[in-house]
């Protein structure tokens, strides 16, 4: 087998095999879910709408492979090999000005590939269904192809083609990622217009705009109302709503709550974190030993446009930390950064053939080796990123929907849990007695109407909750529901504290009108104990849980159950004692007077 193949082929099915068994047949928190029931039915996401994520999901779902949600993520990682595959092809491209062997050429561009396949940022984005899997394998494609085109003048055209419409491609996954990539096409350009080339980048325009025709997808199926359909983009004007995405247009930039200076320390900190403190110093050492040689510095020029625009972009956009989605936003500078370690190795096995003519024929027989130092890594990452075992959000959706009354309406307050009902909806068609009221998407263009359209008897309900500018505070409208069906809350900022004297805990919600359920709390914290046994420390359901016992907590103490409320206090100390808000609600829960809960609802 040719060096090429064999390379190609170790680069990415080594990390596909790992990811796959790393992977959970249940779909993890934050927007895994949602994603999971747009895979499915074909639904349409939050903005941008992320319809090349819905397709491809769709298309991993028929695949006979264990439960829905394990399909949707084996796509995942499948994506994220075959970029790991690509990553592999654009280091040995960068190596191309080097003159090296072949063999070792190819040996060291899938050590470059593994670097960044093995990090925690890759890893655990190809274990969960989510956008930034499928959008790192666009990336990779752009990257290599413009990193081919930057190494040789052969085939440079048919590379910025298939860069350009790649691109496209990728902005109908996740367009702000995409646009990151732009600035790393100036090398390229430039030669295109040094050499006078307009009709090839006419072309690579229009190749661009072809792709962008994946958007079509969204009003397409928005005429049909599908189940989930956030924005409903079956207009122009909601089309561009939804596109655009500018309903997270908060909190970016200079505006942003921390300096600008301390989020670039942050991303820094998230390279050092998954790759180590080595990487990152052949990484530096690539750039100096690339900038020595003339034939590496145009491919060497667009790793460093990828690696500044990502790591910048992403600091401006907004806070970095507490989040593993940043981790998917900078996955196109662990692709650079495993380039710029291979440069590094690369340009000392050059300086040692070009000195040592000698001895090269063991050096090169030694850096065939080279590869299996980025295996390393991989006993500590999966015990990290690992989802094997995972089972938290099955043993949760027992209680919020599962165990839940017959007819109950779950008044919705956290997107997460939103999604998660819409995931048991669409894989196992569970609960379909339930009525879903997803506080968070009632401002969405015709949301409102959607569900009013299917549930008119909440048509009060939704008015007080809009007229109260998004906060749920009608006594009256909520007793009127409660006395033909069971109403359920999600304890949030968005339920007025007025509210807590007709509340309940009961299990992760409150009930209305249950002042007896405060009784059942301790059964509810034994069968959290059983379900989840030492899941509970796993991060993403450690803060799920400790919402919920917070909210618990500030309710039963505003409430007049203080010994309860402190039990409940001392469940969110076992998840997270350096949680700083803790401490002033169990000062005041000790306090001889009544617990003002609006204090504790500022965030």
């Amino acid at each position: 087998m040719r060096p090429q193949s064999l390379a190609l082929w170790l680069s990415a099915c080594v990390p596909c095999i790992a990811y796959i068994m790393t992977a959970s047949a249940y779909a993890y928190w934050l927007d895994s879910g949602e994603f999971v029931a747009a895979a499915v039915q074909l639904d349409i996401a939050h903005p941008p709408g992320h319809p090349l994520s819905a397709l491809y999901g769709k298309l991993l779902s028929l695949v006979p492979l264990g439960s829905l949600s394990f399909r949707v993520a084996v796509g995942q990682a499948i994506a994220t090999a075959l970029a790991c595959a690509l990553c592999c092809r654009a280091n040995a491209a960068a190596l191309r000005g080097m003159r090296l062997d072949p063999q070792v050429r190819w040996a060291l561009a899938v050590f470059g590939a593994w670097l960044s396949a093995f990090t925690y940022a890759l890893w655990f984005q190809a274990v969960r269904p989510e956008v930034y899997a499928l959008q790192t394998l666009c990336v990779a494609l752009v990257y290599e192809r413009l990193m081919h085109a930057a190494s040789t003048r052969r085939g440079q055209g048919r590379a910025l083609l298939t860069a350009a419409f790649a691109l496209g491609i990728a902005l109908t996954n996740h367009h702000l990622i995409a646009l990151l990539l732009t600035p790393a096409f100036l090398p390229v350009l430039a030669g295109v217009v040094h050499r006078r080339r307009w009709d090839q980048l006419g072309v690579a325009c229009l190749l661009g705009a072809l792709a962008l025709l994946t958007y079509l997808y969204l009003p397409v199926r928005a005429l049909r109302d599908p189940p989930l359909n956030l924005g409903d983009p079956s207009n122009w004007e909601r089309f561009f709503w939804v596109v655009s995405a500018r309903v997270y247009a908060h909190d970016m930039g200079v505006e942003a709550a921390e300096p600008l200076a301390t989020r670039m320390l942050d991303v820094i900190g998230l390279w050092y974190e998954n790759l180590g403190w080595f990487p990152l110093v052949l990484a530096c050492l690539g750039v100096y030993l690339g900038i020595r040689l003339a034939a590496t510095r145009a491919a060497l020029a667009v790793a460093l446009l990828v690696l500044a625009s990502d790591g910048l972009a992403r600091a401006w956009l907004g806070p970095v930390r507490a989040n593993p989605d940043m981790l998917g936003y900078l996955a196109p500078s662990f692709l650079a950064l495993g380039t710029l370690a291979t440069c590094c190795v690369g340009g000392v096995a050059w300086a040692w053939k070009a000195r040592h003519r000698r001895s090269w024929f063991v050096v090169r027989r030694a850096a065939l080796l080279v590869p299996l130092c980025a295996l390393l890594v991989i006993p500590e990452t999966s015990a990290r990123a690992s989802l094997a075992a995972f089972t938290a959000t099955d043993a949760l959706d027992e209680l919020r929907f599962r165990q839940l009354p017959a007819r109950a309406v779950v008044i919705e307050s956290s997107p997460q849990t939103v999604f998660r009902g819409l995931e048991l909806s669409a894989v196992e068609g569970a609960r379909p007695d339930l009525v879903h009221v997803p506080l968070p998407f009632l401002r969405y263009p015709n949301a409102a109407q959607h569900l009013l359209a299917r549930q008119p008897a909440l048509t009060a309900l939704v008015q007080a909750y809009q007229r109260a500018h998004d906060q749920l505070q009608d006594a009256a409208v909520l007793a009127a529901l409660a006395n033909t069906r069971p109403v359920f809350l999600e304890l949030d900022t968005r339920v007025s504290p007025t509210l807590y004297a007709q509340l309940a805990p009961r299990g992760v919600y409150a009930q209305l009108g249950a002042a007896d359920a405060v009784r059942e709390l301790p059964q509810f914290y034994a069968e959290l104990e059983e379900n989840l046994g030492e899941q509970q420390r796993e991060s993403e359901t450690a803060r799920q849980l400790l919402w919920i016992h917070y909210m618990n907590a500030v309710l039963l103490g505003a409430t007049g159950h203080p010994a309860a409320a402190r039990e409940a206090l001392a469940q969110a100390y076992r998840l997270q004692p350096t949680e700083r808000r803790l401490p002033a609600l169990r000062d005041a829960l000790n306090a001889d007077q009544p617990l003002d809960a609006s204090a504790f609802l500022q965030f």
